[in-house]
């Protein structure tokens, strides 16, 4: 029997976003189909495997379906004079940059079988990576920054009044009661990149939640209130709504960024037509930077990839809408400065792999820096 490949790291995906290397189709000739709305992320993900090697990291790409015990995967992809290559052999690395949270018990057991083994280490902690994957667990952890949420734990009449009466009793209590609006904003539990959010009309609250909850049978949905947000200081915009991402490395702030969402709409998401403006951390409002101070000292996280998306209301207020672990790898070439800034954060990704992997030998071969030039 053949030996497995061994890797000093593996970007593990979920599967159904990403593609096995096990699939026949002769057109799944990358990670992410080219048919998919995810199709850029062969780039960005073919750059992090790129800059591995030049550091003498070697790194490879699989999914969530290819797992098969702690650490072991059945096939994986690899990036070679700028292509993909499928490999249908089995591979093992003892560090895991996990790109992926479980949905539903079959995921969550996969996961416990990957890291069953106390040699294999996730880049991000668990517990980080439960608190901003589910927004429940978010707003459970994180109350004193958040916007009040509550779950609909089903999709009858019964179940919506109920979500709806308790959501108003904490909306009557809340200290900053008057940030909010009598819209309803409905969101995707567990989803990411905008998809699967909606915002009710101010008489129709009740109507339009049973026509989305029967629409999305299969999503989780939790509701929150609209905070009203599109006048706030220091986030002027002449287009749209606007909120801040900042990304962090640990306690480390490693980019920022505003973004501003389309005419129309409320969603700043950049997969949703948002726009996005890199700041420097000297630009980030101040009022963000205090609570996020806060909300760091709450998480206790030294090491985890992640991202807090802050608004700042009509009145003035700082709200955390949500986290994010190990915020999305993709760069598109119609926004001003995102792929050089994607490629810049990449590289700082990679400077932490090595560290992982090499942590008494922490120089570099090629400077992140300057590793291969932007194109």
């Amino acid at each position: 029997m053949k030996k497995p490949a061994v890797f000093d790291v593996l970007v593990v995906y979920t599967d159904g976003v990403a593609t096995s290397a096990s699939s026949e189709n002769p057109l799944d000739t990358m990670p992410f189909s080219a048919r998919s709305k995810h199709a850029d992320y062969n780039d960005c993900y073919g750059y992090l495997l790129k800059i591995c090697k030049k550091n003498k990291l070697k790194a490879g790409f699989t999914t969530t379906k290819d797992i098969t015990e702690s650490g072991y995967f059945n096939t994986h992809w690899l990036f070679k004079r700028d292509k993909w290559v499928k490999v249908k052999s089995a591979c093992y690395a003892p560090l895991i940059f996990d790109k992926f949270s479980p949905i539903n018990q079959k995921q969550r057991n996969l996961r416990i079988s990957l890291f069953s083994h106390i040699a294999i280490k996730p880049f991000n902690a668990n517990k980080i990576s439960s608190i901003f994957f589910d927004k429940q667990k978010t707003y459970d952890a994180l109350n004193k920054f958040t916007i009040p949420t509550v779950t609909l734990k089903n999709k009858s009449v019964r179940a919506i009044s109920i979500a709806i009466s308790e959501l108003q009793e904490m909306i009557d209590k809340h200290p900053r009661k008057n940030d909010f609006s009598k819209k309803i904003v409905i969101k995707d539990r567990f989803g990411a990149g905008g998809n699967n959010i909606y915002c009710t009309k101010l008489n129709q609250r009740k109507e339009d939640i049973q026509k989305i909850a029967k629409d999305n049978g299969k999503v989780s949905f939790i509701l929150q209130p609209f905070a009203e947000f599109e006048d706030a200081y220091g986030f002027k915009s002449n287009t749209g709504f606007n909120d801040t991402r900042v990304i962090y490395l640990g306690k480390k702030i490693i980019q920022a960024y505003i973004r501003t969402s389309a005419k129309d709409d409320f969603r700043c998401n950049t997969h949703q037509g948002g726009n996005i403006k890199y700041i420097s951390k000297k630009e980030i409002p101040f009022k963000i930077k205090q609570m996020a101070k806060e909300i760091l000292s709450v998480l206790d996280d030294n090491n985890s990839l992640f991202a807090l998306d802050f608004i700042i209301s009509n009145n003035g207020n700082p709200y955390l809408m949500e986290g994010n672990t190990g915020p999305g790898l993709n760069w598109s070439l119609s926004l001003n400065g995102d792929e050089k800034n994607t490629k810049k954060l990449i590289r700082k990704i990679v400077k932490e792999l090595y560290s992982r992997v090499f942590p008494k030998t922490p120089n570099l071969v090629v400077p992140l820096s300057v590793a291969l030039p932007i194109t």
